[in-house]
C-alpha cells in the first residue's frame, strides 16, 4: 500500500513538472515602440493589436506603446488603427521602433440646418441602476462598453451620458465611440474624436456634449473605451447597468477583439437628439 501511495506521488510530481513545462515554452515576444505622423508628431491613443485575439492596447498620450505576445502569434499580423489616419499592418515578428501614420482624412457630409421647428427626445436609461454594474480594471486599455439606440428618423446628438457607479482612479480618460450595426453587431465606426475626462474618483452622472453636431440616420451602438489611467498600475471604474430584461451590453476585453453581446442588462446610458 505505501509503494502504491509512493508511485501516485511520483507520477502526481512528474504531471506538475509536465504541465509547468507546458505552460513555459512558449516564450513572450515584448514589443515596444512610438506612433507619429508624417511630421514626427506622436499620435496620442491608438489602437494596437491583433484583431480577434483579445490581444491589444492603445498608445499613451506621447504616442508610445507597449504589448506582450505569446510566441505562438509571431506570424499574425499586428494592426495599428486611428481614425482620421490609414490603418497599417505589421508582421509581430517584424514590428518597427518607430511608426508613422499617413494621414486618411473622413469626408462628412454637411449638416444641412434648415428653418424648422425641432422636436426633442432622450433615448436610453438616464436612472442610477440598481445592483448591476460592468466595467474596466487596471491593464483593460481597449476595451470598450456600451449599449444600441434606436433611432426611427434621421436626428442629430446634442448630448450623451452615462452613470459611474464606483470609481476609484485619480484620472481616467474615455474615448466616446459609435458605430453603424450589421448582424446585431457594431460595424462601422462613425465617430471617435469625443474624450471624456474624469478626475478625482468622480461618481454619478456624467454628461457630454459632442464636439461638433453628429447626424446618424439609423440605429447605432455607442460605447465607451478606456484609453488612460492614472494611477497606472491598480484601479477599477465600473458603470451601472439596467435590469437584465431591458436589453443586451455590447463589449469586448481588447483593441480589435471580437465584440460579445451580454444578455445581462444594457449600460445606464441615454442620448438627447433633436429631429
Amino acid at each position: 500500500m505505501k509503494s502504491t501511495k509512493n508511485n501516485v506521488k511520483k507520477m502526481f510530481i512528474a504531471m506538475i513538472i509536465v504541465f509547468f513545462f507546458v505552460l513555459t515554452s512558449f516564450g513572450q515576444i515584448s514589443i515596444s515602440g512610438k506612433i507619429m505622423d508624417e511630421s514626427n508628431v506622436p499620435i496620442p491613443y491608438v489602437n494596437i493589436g491583433i484583431k480577434e485575439q483579445g490581444i491589444g492596447t492603445i498608445s499613451d498620450r506621447e504616442g508610445k506603446f507597449q504589448i506582450t505576445i505569446s510566441e505562438k502569434f509571431s506570424n499574425s499580423m499586428i494592426s495599428i488603427s486611428h481614425v482620421g489616419y490609414k490603418q497599417l499592418n505589421f508582421e509581430v515578428a517584424k514590428m518597427p521602433k518607430e511608426i508613422f501614420l499617413k494621414s486618411h482624412p473622413i469626408n462628412l457630409k454637411p449638416i444641412t440646418v434648415i428653418s424648422k421647428k425641432y422636436k426633442r427626445k432622450v433615448l436610453g436609461n438616464q436612472s442610477k441602476g440598481g445592483l448591476f454594474m460592468s466595467g474596466f480594471s487596471k491593464g483593460d486599455m481597449g476595451g470598450e462598453i456600451g449599449r444600441k439606440f434606436s433611432i426611427k428618423q434621421p436626428s442629430i446628438i446634442e448630448k450623451m451620458g452615462f452613470y459611474v457607479k464606483y470609481n476609484d482612479y485619480d484620472s481616467v480618460i474615455l474615448r466616446l465611440k459609435i458605430y453603424t450595426i450589421n448582424k446585431k453587431l457594431p460595424d462601422k465606426l462613425i465617430s471617435s474624436e469625443n474624450l471624456i475626462q474624469i478626475s478625482d474618483r468622480s461618481t454619478g452622472h456624467i454628461e457630454l456634449t459632442p464636439d461638433i453636431p453628429i447626424e446618424v440616420k439609423v440605429d447605432i451602438i455607442i460605447t465607451l473605451e478606456l484609453v488612460e489611467h492614472f494611477p497606472a498600475d491598480r484601479g477599477h471604474i465600473y458603470f451601472s447597468q439596467s435590469p437584465p430584461f431591458l436589453g443586451n451590453m455590447y463589449y469586448r476585453t481588447t483593441s480589435f477583439d471580437k465584440v460579445k453581446k451580454y444578455k445581462g442588462g444594457p449600460m445606464c446610458m441615454y442620448i438627447n437628439i433633436k429631429y
